[in-house]
């Protein structure tokens, strides 16, 4: 979950459109991930022939309050403009889902990348660290703050 203080400044990137108009602006190509609530897939804009991550959220799966935390995300998201944190293209908000086009990160999983390695150098470990406390800070500088729950 995220949360914010402050006014958003919103972008002019929601778009309610009809179901389907997506796939007439993006080529889907197979599934970078999977979610409770979401597929991420690739997608390449026909217009432009860019490459893009496109989470597709299935709205019947929301509830009312998932719903709410979804556009808090989107608008959290829309205050940021940094190079360590993912960005959002457009929004699409359908009958039956919700498409947020974001940057593609190619770089796989931290944890991945890790655990592959025969070594992780005590360099690569203080850069990963200092991307994700760059980030940390730019985050708390805009009033935003991830809380992230941690179970047993």
């Amino acid at each position: 979950f995220l949360f914010f203080s402050g006014l958003v400044n919103w972008i002019k990137m929601i778009a309610n459109v009809q179901d389907g108009e997506v796939e007439r602006r993006y080529k889907f190509g197979r599934t970078l991930g999977q979610g409770t609530f979401a597929t991420v897939k690739l997608a390449t804009n026909i217009a432009e022939n860019t490459k893009w991550a496109v989470k597709i959220i299935k709205r019947s799966a929301l509830s009312s309050e998932d719903e709410q935390s979804l556009r808090m995300e989107i608008q959290i998201l829309q205050l940021t403009n940094h190079a360590n944190i993912v960005s959002v293209k457009e929004v699409f908000y359908c009958k039956n889902y919700v498409y947020l086009v974001m940057d593609l990160m190619t770089g796989g999983e931290l944890f991945d990348r890790i655990v592959t390695k025969d070594h992780y150098s005590e360099q690569e470990a203080k850069t990963a660290l200092q991307q994700i406390v760059v980030a940390i800070k730019y985050c708390h500088e805009k009033n935003i703050v991830h809380r992230c729950v941690l179970s047993n």
